[in-house]
């Protein structure tokens, strides 16, 4: 409520403009409480109008209402109807697919392909009448110039990949982005098709037999992800404002769904990169800045060990001193460190939290057309999503220190109970819980329920073979056995069931091998991703920013409960059969009636904070804790952590997101402080403002998990065991 004077003479022009002014607050209504006398003199002190708020009912927004979430439904919802029109047209002797097809091509992606183009083209007029208002050209009109070369490396599933070969149902799309709007429309018009060609060999982790996707090279490949969902397009728009072209920067794109091995084996990228890196300082005369986001950031990792390592040891022969030498800075853009709970329950059993959300609204339509064999069986074969595996082990993610305060522990499962600081202080290690990436207890919070557990019928194990250690089926089958009995797992039990599961395929998975090692493995390809086990290279000179956002509920945890043969019932695919094969499909999926505000546990998806889809302890704790010691950071490289807190708004130019300073996961491409430090990195234009901006409790966090008995000791603490052993 508040109050205006108003004075006899101007009493009717400014009770216009009172109304006038309510038409800006569409949510409350003025309403005048008292008003003075019009024969009232003008000297007499006058009362005051009095105005109220009437609450109204808040409208939902277009934001509200055009969410991905929305859209991504409204799909469903389009399948659910092709599949009803399929099952009329059998009825009336009719194959759908042809219909369907040509009615998909004239009518309805023609018109949504010019919709779309139609959106792109006024979002980008409009964000390029709002040039002053970029920070590019707020920071050339203060004198910023581009000064240091780029090289870019994008993450998983953000840039396209082009079919170069394929069986007959795909040729029509040669040299098209099968990953794509192209391939959505595939995907809705011949399933099995697209997922044929998309699907790697998981006996090789490469292509399949006549089957060739290639990563689409340029910037045209990752600025946009499809139509006017803009992935580097805003940060590359701001380079360009600066001085910045393609002599300048460059993207390296690369097929997303390999094996980091894999990408050198068969396409020869980690070369390709390196004398990319090569070039770039010859021709510019400056070392590079290496930027990375998301899953390009463990790539870049990977690529810093390969290319110090000799080439009789498989690596790129650079030597010790070839990063110091070509690279200034390494720029770390959201990037899963220590990789993302997620990765997990999407290999397991095909699920996690987008799909659960799904079912939740479509259930078994959802699962007819992509069920969750399916979709383990594709997501499995991707080398690249075994390296995002959580890293740490249980010392890191075992601790619960970024789902419980510091005045708490956890007491079980996923909950956390307030802790006696010196009751805590003497307990032994065996006693302290440890959080699990995945509760199977059945438990929940919510009371009692049954817990995961194969069917009498379904344990029935029969070796095949005199010698039942040689039996794969059979070894399979009883690990299995082995872990349903388990009420949890931890971040170690669960990589470990995967690893020796491999999807149903047993050691026979090749993607297992080539990006999987235990905490105390030795360096090798295989730890060349895991920076928890690989240090940074030797490069004194180089500079580290680690920049991220939080303020994002983000998946941690998940809850599971034992499945049905009806589970699996509903599947259709001509390479398999509609029941269950427990080799292939796991006796426990996840269990979405979990739900607990207070907890932060919606649909069997336990949440802690992040940027939407890397937890907070996976972007962070390497850059404020493990980089700033010896042991992981030997050369002593300057590491810089800047977080930025998510800020969501509604923009009207660009209403599928998630406005200027929105910190998700792939927003923060977009976010307009991220990118102003970007460039000041870049240019070296006033880059002394970049220092250390920590607004989450990460820096308590690590400390916890430093000091818990669960932590790891440091190393100075394991030589004096060993001297004094």
């Amino acid at each position: 409520m508040f109050e205006s004077p108003v004075s006899s003479p101007d009493r009717s022009l400014k009770w216009i403009s009172i109304l006038r002014g309510s038409r800006h607050s569409p949510n409350s209504s003025l309403e005048p409480e008292k008003i003075p006398s019009m024969d009232e003199s003008s000297d007499v002190e006058e009362t005051p109008i009095v105005i109220r708020r009437r609450r109204r009912r808040k409208q939902p927004s277009i934001r509200d209402i055009v969410t991905p979430r929305n859209v991504i439904l409204g799909g469903m919802l389009f399948m659910a109807s092709q599949l009803l029109f399929g099952f009329c047209l059998h009825k009336a002797g009719v194959t759908e697919t042809d219909v369907i097809e040509d009615f998909l091509a004239q009518k309805v992606l023609p018109n949504i392909e010019n919709g779309w183009a139609r959106i792109n083209g006024s979002i980008s007029a409009a964000y390029l009448t709002q040039e002053r208002l970029r920070p590019g050209y707020q920071l050339a009109q203060q004198g910023a110039k581009a000064k240091y070369p780029i090289v870019m490396v994008p993450g998983f599933i953000t840039s396209g990949l082009e079919l170069w070969g394929g069986h007959e149902c795909a040729r029509k799309h040669f040299r098209q982005k099968l990953w794509g709007l192209v391939g959505a429309k595939t995907f809705l018009t011949d399933r099995d098709c697209f997922l044929k060609h998309l699907k790697l060999d998981p006996y090789t982790g490469s292509d399949p037999e006549n089957i060739r996707l290639r990563a689409a090279q340029g910037f045209d490949a990752a600025d946009y992800f499809m139509s006017t969902y803009w992935v580097w397009r805003k940060l590359i728009e701001n380079l360009a404002d600066v001085g910045y072209d393609a002599s300048t920067m460059t993207m390296m794109t690369y097929d997303w769904r390999l094996a980091f091995p894999k990408l050198e084996e068969r396409d020869g990228y980690l070369t390709k990169l390196k004398h990319t890196i090569e070039a770039m300082h010859k021709t510019n005369g400056k070392k590079v800045v290496l930027a990375s986001h998301s899953m390009g950031s463990l790539l870049t990792l990977y690529f810093f060990a390969w290319v110090t390592v000799s080439e009789k040891d498989g690596g790129g022969g650079g030597g010790k001193h070839w990063v110091d030498e070509h690279i200034h800075s390494f720029v770390n853009i959201a990037g899963p460190l220590l990789g993302v709970p997620k990765s997990a329950p999407a290999i397991l059993s095909g699920e996690m939290k987008d799909t659960s959300v799904l079912l939740g609204h479509f259930g078994s339509m959802v699962e007819q057309f992509f069920g969750r064999r399916l979709r383990k069986e594709l997501w499995s074969s991707w080398g690249s999503l075994w390296s995002m595996l959580p890293k740490g082990g249980d010392a890191i993610w075992g601790s619960g220190a970024d789902i419980c305060d510091e005045n708490s522990d956890v007491q079980q499962g996923f909950l956390c109970a307030s802790s006696d600081p010196a009751e805590k202080s003497v307990r032994k290690r065996h006693e302290l819980n440890s959080m699990p990436l995945i509760d199977m207890s059945g438990r929940g919070t919510l009371g009692e329920t049954t817990k995961v557990s194969p069917s009498t019928s379904e344990s029935k194990r029969v070796c095949q073979n005199t010698d039942c250690s040689k039996d794969e089926d059979y070894a399979i089958q009883q690990l299995i056995s082995d872990y349903s009995a388990r009420e949890s797992l931890s971040v170690e039990e669960t990589l470990k069931f995967l690893s020796q599961w491999g999807g149903g395929l047993g050691p026979s998975l090749s993607a297992p091998d080539l990006h999987f090692a235990s905490k105390n493995a030795k360096p090798s390809h295989k730890t060349w991703h895991d920076p928890s086990l690989t240090p940074l290279p030797h490069a004194p000179s180089m500079k580290v920013y680690c920049m991220y956002g939080t303020g994002i509920k983000t998946e941690r945890a998940y809850f599971y409960k034992q499945s049905s043969t009806e589970d699996f019932s509903q599947e259709s695919d001509e390479n398999t059969t509609n029941r269950r094969n427990l080799k292939l499909d796991l006796p426990f999926i996840m269990d979405t009636t979990i739900e607990n505000e207070d907890q932060d546990i919606r649909r069997g998806v336990k949440f802690a904070d992040g940027d939407g889809s890397v937890p907070l302890l996976s972007s962070g704790y390497m850059c404020v804790n493990d980089w700033k010691t010896k042991r992981y950071n030997p050369s002593g490289a300057q590491v810089t952590t800047r977080e930025y807190f998510h800020r969501q708004e509604f923009v009207v130019e660009d209403p599928m997101r998630g406005g200027p300073r929105s910190s998700d996961h792939v927003d923060i491409l977009g976010n307009v402080d991220m990118t102003e430090d970007f460039l000041r990195i870049v240019t070296n234009f006033e880059d002394e403002k970049i220092d250390d901006h920590i607004v989450s409790n990460i820096k308590s966090i690590s400390n916890r998990i430093a000091t818990s008995r669960r932590g790891r000791m440091p190393p100075h603490q394991k030589l004096l065991r060993k001297i004094f052993k």
